[in-house]
């Protein structure tokens, strides 16, 4: 029976997007076939390899890669386009088959029995493969031909369908798929972790991310910082409450705050010589220090030419004024400071992403020689946050986000705590499933 490694199996999803002719680790293979349909969205390469054995009796061996292409932008506009539906299908966790699935188990049914009419006298052993979408192509292939196929290998797949789930299920139990299925991921991501995962999960540590970055830097500090804004406005709120503040500071040192981000995130690079003139700006034009003189002077909230813009605090107690107006910027920083994390938490996850995924990347994090991953870390589970499904993202993924952007220290949060952490930020993320 023919080997092939893990490592192998990656170079075939990757070069399945280019095209290229097997070379390096896998120079001994041969491109058997090549199909693509524009109208599914479905591209496979087939490659094979033949050992000659010295007795004439023996069987020759022979091993069979079908390699399932993901997701791919530059494969023309009709190819991406039903790839992208697919996608977009994929991401509902349907309990029903997809086109594009439909159309690989036909076609591989086909060439695996051509393989054996072709080559009677030979022992075949039978891979598939695939990265992304390829990847979730290739699982559901291994779960209808599970007999004739030895090992199913994945790169950053999104996970299994939820009909196809159930056929595993119902073939056989979790440990079978175990030794059959091997889904290789990096750092959990809105793809690899769309849906649940059948078999194996083992996450490579590929390095690709410095501990310590100038954008790393920044979005620690704004995370920090937006966080400081949040319990420094409910802070003063509830010493306003109590009587023992007027309660205004809050909205100058929110003022000044976003002051200071806007200015961070326009030109980190020099923003140490320009913050100081911003937040002397800032705080000369705070508008909330004006209402604090008018409160003090029992006139109420009101404009510079002295008419009341809420007639009803006029009639207030000055400590129930205060409470109220403070009580009004502890809630706009909240809903601001949680807003602006979101947005900067979402950036960088599509950033990282793009950077995750790249199957070119995935490649180097295997050992040449042995076709085995250099630091594999086996997970015992894997988080399915399910980022992609549209009902399920506001729940799930701003949900969480806004966890973060309130609550200190979270090991899952961009702030100081992380600054020298940045690994463990990214790690500490698949042990999310909540």
């Amino acid at each position: 029976m023919m080997e092939v490694t893990d490592g192998q199996l990656a170079h075939f999803s990757s070069i399945v997007y280019s095209g290229d002719a097997p070379q390096g680790r896998t120079s001994g293979f041969h491109q058997y076939d090549h199909y693509e349909n524009e109208d599914t969205g479905l591209g496979v390469r087939v490659y094979t390899t033949f050992q000659c054995e010295t007795s004439t009796d023996a069987p020759q061996e022979a091993a069979s890669v079908f390699t399932w292409r993901g997701t791919d932008t530059t494969a023309g506009v009709q190819m991406a386009t039903a790839q992208l539906k697919c996608n977009m299908e994929l991401r509902q966790d349907p309990d029903h088959d997809i086109d594009i699935v439909e159309e690989a188990v036909v076609y591989m049914e086909d060439k695996l029995r051509k393989l054996t009419e072709q080559f009677p006298d030979t022992q075949w052993t039978h891979y598939t493969t695939g990265h992304s979408l390829g990847g979730f192509v290739a699982n559901a292939c291994q779960i209808r031909f599970d007999d004739q196929l030895k090992k199913c290998v994945t790169f950053e797949n999104p996970g299994v369908a939820k009909f196809w789930r159930k056929k595993a299920e119902q073939a056989h139990d979790k440990q079978h798929w175990q030794e059959k299925v091997l889904n290789y991921v990096t750092y959990p991501n809105p793809i690899n972790t769309c849906l649940p995962h059948i078999g194996k999960v083992v996450r490579l540590q590929l390095g690709v991310h410095k501990s310590f970055s100038i954008p790393h830097v920044i979005r620690c500090v704004m995370g920090s910082t937006l966080r400081a804004m949040v319990w420094g406005s409910v802070f003063n709120l509830a010493l306003s409450v109590s009587g023992k503040t007027k309660g205004f500071w809050a909205a100058k040192v929110t003022s000044v705050g976003f002051a200071a981000m806007k200015t961070i995130a326009k030109n980190p690079l020099s923003w140490p010589k320009k913050i100081r003139p911003k937040l002397n700006k800032a705080a000369n034009k705070d508008a909330a220090s004006k209402d604090t003189r008018a409160a003090e002077a029992g006139e109420g909230t009101s404009d510079p030419k002295g008419k009341p813009l809420v007639p009803v605090l006029d009639h207030l107690p000055p400590r129930f004024r205060s409470a109220v107006i403070t009580s009004v910027w502890a809630g706009s920083t909240v809903v601001a400071s949680t807003f602006g994390y979101t947005t900067m938490r979402t950036g960088a996850h599509m950033a990282d992403t793009g950077t995750e995924h790249n199957i070119g990347l995935i490649v180097g994090g295997f050992d040449d020689e042995s076709g085995e991953p250099k630091v594999p870390i086996t997970m015992e589970s894997w988080p399915s946050h399910q980022y992609l499904k549209k009902k399920k993202l506001p729940k799930d993924y701003f949900g969480r986000t806004f966890k973060e952007g309130i609550v200190p220290f979270k090991p899952t949060a961009y702030g100081l705590h992380n600054l020298l952490r940045r690994n463990d930020l990214l790690v500490s993320r698949a042990k999310v499933s909540d």
